[in-house]
This record gives C-alpha cells, structure tokens and sequence, in this order.
C-alpha cells in the first residue's frame, strides 16, 4: 500500500499523533517524545489548548501516587486546622505510615504556609 494510501486510512486523532510523532522525530527534543499518545488521551481541542497554554514550557506531570499522597495531607489539613483534631490523631485517622511522618509533617506544614498565604477560588 502506498503512503497516500495508508494516509487516507488514518482516524483525525492518528493524524494528530503523527503530527506530534513527526516533530518530535524533526526537532530531535526528548521531551516530546512521548507527545504523540496525548491526542489518544486528550481529546484534539484538549491538546491544543494544552499546547497554547504550556507551548515551548517543560513540564512533569505527577505520578497518580504523588497525588494520592497529597490529597492525605489535604485531609490532614483539614482534619486539623478545619475539624480541629489534634494532629497526632488525625495522622493516626488517615494512617500514614511511621516512616512517612517526618515527609508528612513537612509537607503539611508547607500546606499550611501556601493555605495562608494565597486564596483560592473556582475559575469560570
């Protein structure tokens, strides 16, 4: 089958993804090798508002186990500063591990800065 063949079989998002395949593989940037699966995740407006948001930016995506554990530190949060719990047993309620305690406490404590610090509401 001939190229313009196998083009004209091509799905919209297929064409997408070789559209970013095909700049990773132009401009040789590490980081946009993995681009090319975003339009099967993303729907087509997604990734382009993406791209006008964040264009010529580098950035991490976190881990869904680096999210879990923040969403705890929230509930701590909220448990003790909300709720009004004392801290022990609030840490206690959501059950972070011993060895997480010295993490846990900083990471709340900088939660506690960044809560103070700015206001956060629902965008439109």
């Amino acid at each position: 089958m001939r190229t313009k063949d196998r083009l004209a079989t091509l799905k919209d998002t297929d064409i997408w993804s070789l559209v970013l395949f095909a700049l990773y593989k132009i401009r040789s940037v590490p980081e946009y090798s993995s681009l090319s699966e975003l339009v099967y995740i993303l729907d087509k407006s997604s990734v382009l508002k993406l791209c006008e948001y964040y264009g010529g930016m580098t950035i991490r995506i976190p881990t869904i186990e680096e999210l879990e554990y923040l969403v705890y530190v929230l509930v701590l949060y909220q448990y003790v500063n909300i709720e009004k719990m004392e801290y022990d047993d609030a840490v206690k309620q959501i059950g972070f591990k011993s060895s997480e305690l010295r993490r846990v406490k900083a990471d709340y404590n900088k939660i506690c800065e960044v809560l103070s610090k700015y206001e956060f509401t629902t965008r439109i």
